[in-house]
């Protein structure tokens, strides 16, 4: 019975530290929250005029015919899916991975990239569309400057760049993005263009839309990636929010298990005492 109170005990302490680890990290997430929170709403008017620009300025050169052209026989698009090196984010990277799996299924043209050893592990779970990806992780699930930088100049070749990455809501709902970074230039299902632009350039467009090709979307690139890290952290405080959640209840289970396995052995050790009173007085 000793034993079997002392492995009690060993799950107890088990599952103290396990609601202990899960607090330390609801408390991180939500500082984290409200700083990335802040830097996201921050400016946020100023970004959507950016992007709405960006695709204008875009869809002038098109009608202008003064985009590049890119050989007929190149893959035109390449569809990305953002996704962690670490776990603990609840289902947010699954849910992208999963969105990025059924797009794969019906689109058999585009090249497919996967950002993150997380999504590396969970695309390894399909062997037929792992064979179809492409891997490589930043350093830190937030990457920087330079590794963005590398990141745009490696997808520059194509004509689409769809990237798919956990979007905030709010603290308990995200859902996957998608969004085209290179804001190619198209029609709407109203059957409305984006706004074109009927001025004289300078200096001339295509030195201006190599401007946006490359600081803009950059700027634009670091926006989204902002949003993702938003999102997996509220994801994350959700998720040790339920743990902690989960680990007191437990806690409290275990310490009720364990105070009736000990009245148990007392009531056993007592009765035997009288037993033995018993025996000696015959």
């Amino acid at each position: 019975m000793s034993s079997i109170v002392g492995s009690r005990q060993q799950e107890l302490e088990d599952l103290e530290t396990i609601g202990f680890v899960a607090s330390a990290l609801f408390d991180v997430s939500a500082e984290k929250i409200t700083r990335l929170r802040t830097a996201f709403e921050k400016n946020k008017a100023f970004y959507n005029d950016v992007a709405a620009l960006y695709q204008s300025v875009k869809q002038t050169a098109f009608e202008r015919g003064e985009l590049p052209q890119r050989p007929s026989t190149t893959v035109q698009t390449v569809s990305v899916a953002f996704t962690s090196n670490t776990r603990f984010y609840g289902a947010v990277n699954a849910e992208v991975i999963a969105t990025l799996m059924e797009h794969m299924r019906s689109d058999a043209e585009s090249d497919y990239l996967v950002i993150g050893r997380t999504g590396k592990a969970l695309m390894e779970n399909n062997s037929e569309l792992e064979k179809r990806s492409k891997y490589f992780a930043f350093t830190e699930d937030e990457p920087t400057g330079d590794e963005v930088q590398q990141f745009l100049k490696n997808v520059a070749p194509y004509d689409h760049v769809q990237v798919f990455y956990p979007s905030f809501v709010n603290v308990f709902t995200q859902k996957v993005a998608t969004q085209d970074i290179t804001y190619a230039p198209h029609i709407d299902a109203s059957g409305r263009k984006a706004l074109t632009f009927d001025y004289i350039f300078e200096p001339e467009l295509p030195k201006i839309l190599a401007f946006f090709e490359t600081k803009i979307r950059y700027l634009l690139f670091q926006r989204a990636m902002l949003e993702s890290e938003l999102a997996r952290t509220a994801a994350r405080l959700f998720s040790m929010n339920q743990a902690q959640d989960r680990s007191v209840e437990e806690v409290v289970h275990l310490r009720r298990e364990i105070r009736r396995s000990i009245n148990n052995f007392n009531d056993l050790r007592l009765l035997e005492s009288f037993s033995a009173i018993s025996k000696w007085k015959k």
